[in-house]
C-alpha cells in the first residue's frame, strides 16, 4: 500500500474581502444598535429598545466573526497542518451559546412586559419609534444581502450565520413597526408581544447553529449523498476495481477525504499513482469545497 503526496489546498478567494465584509457588518450593527437604542429611550417603545439589542448582538457577533476571518486566513504551519479554519465551528458554537443566553434573559423580560400592558402600566410610544423600526428593517436587508453574498462566494459559515440573523433582525423590526402603529390604536401590549415572538424564533434558531457547530468541532461526517458521490466518481476512473474506505470531514470551509482504493493488481507502481491522481483531480472537479485527499492505493486481489 502507498499513499500519494498532497500539498495543502489554499483557497484562491481573497480574504481581504471578507475581511472588509465583516468589518462592514461590525460597524453597521453598531451604529443601528446605537441609533434604535436611543429612539427607544426616547420614544419609550420596549419593542425597539429589544430590537437594540438584537443588534448589540449582531454587533458582539460580527466582531468574533471578524476575528475569525483573521485567524482562518493564516496559511498551515507546523502544528496546525490542517490550516487554522476550524476556529469557525468554534465561534459559531460560542455566538450560539451567547445568543441563546441573551435570549432567554429578553424573552422572560417581555413576558413580563406584556403583563405590565394588560394591567395598563406601560404608556403609549412616540410614534418615531415607527419610523426608527423601517430604517431598521431597510438598513438589515441590506445587510444581510451583503452578508449572504460574499459568504456564499467564501463559503463562510460564520458569515452566513450572521447574514441569517440580520434577515430575522429585518422581520423584527417589521413587527416592531406594525406592533407601534397597533398601539396608536390603542392595542399596547403588541409592543413587548413582538420581543416575545422573536425571542422564541431566535432560540429555534441559535439550537440549530449550535448542533452544526458541534458536528463541526467533533469532526462529523458529511452527508451520506456526498460520500456515496466521491465513491462512485472513483469507481468511473480507468484502473480503479474497488473502493473500499470513503471518509469525509468538514474542516473550516472545506471537507477532509480519506479514501481507500483498490487497482488491477498487474499496474506498476507509476500507473498506479496515475490512476490515483486522476481520481483526485476527478473528486476535486465534481464535488464542491474539497481541500484536500488522503489517497491510499493498494492491489486488488480476489
Amino acid at each position: 500500500m502507498h499513499k500519494l503526496p498532497h500539498d495543502h489546498i489554499v483557497y484562491k478567494e481573497c480574504y481581504k474581502c471578507e475581511g472588509k465584509a465583516t468589518l462592514v457588518a461590525v460597524v453597521a450593527n453598531l451604529l443601528l444598535a446605537l441609533f434604535k437604542a436611543v429612539i427607544g429611550i426616547f420614544s419609550g417603545s420596549q419593542s425597539i429598545l429589544v430590537d437594540a439589542l438584537y443588534s448589540l448582538k449582531d454587533f458582539m457577533t460580527s466582531l468574533v466573526v471578524y476575528v475569525v476571518v483573521i485567524v482562518s486566513g493564516k496559511p498551515p504551519d507546523d502544528n496546525h497542518p490542517y490550516g487554522h479554519e476550524k476556529i469557525e465551528f468554534v465561534a459559531i458554537l460560542l455566538i450560539s451559546v451567547l445568543i441563546i443566553i441573551g435570549t432567554l434573559f429578553l424573552f422572560i423580560h417581555s413576558i413580563k412586559s406584556v403583563w405590565l400592558a394588560f394591567q395598563g402600566d406601560i404608556e403609549q410610544p412616540k410614534f418615531i419609534a415607527f419610523w426608527a423600526a423601517l430604517i431598521s428593517v431597510v438598513a438589515n436587508y441590506k445587510i444581510a444581502s451583503y452578508l449572504s453574498c460574499v459568504g456564499h462566494k467564501r463559503g463562510s459559515l460564520s458569515m452566513l450565520a450572521n447574514a441569517t440573523h440580520n434577515h430575522s433582525d429585518a422581520i423584527s423590526s417589521a413587527m416592531v413597526a406594525g406592533a407601534i402603529l397597533g398601539t396608536h390604536y390603542g392595542l399596547y401590549f403588541l409592543d413587548p408581544l413582538v420581543a416575545v415572538i422573536e425571542t422564541i424564533d431566535l432560540v429555534r434558531l441559535s439550537v440549530v447553529m449550535l448542533k452544526d457547530a458541534l458536528d463541526g468541532v467533533m469532526d462529523s461526517n458529511i452527508n451520506q449523498r456526498t460520500i456515496d458521490h466521491m465513491e462512485d466518481l472513483a469507481k468511473l476512473v480507468p484502473g480503479v476495481e474497488r473502493v473500499t474506505q470513503v471518509i469525509a470531514r468538514k474542516i473550516g470551509k472545506g471537507v477532509w477525504v480519506s479514501m481507500v482504493i483498490k487497482v488491477k493488481q498487474d499496474l506498476s507502481y507509476e500507473d498506479g499513482y496515475k490512476v490515483g491522481l486522476q481520481v483526485e483531480e476527478t473528486i476535486q472537479k465534481k464535488v464542491g469545497n474539497v481541500a484536500g485527499i488522503n489517497l491510499s492505493i493498494e492491489p486488488y486481489t480476489i
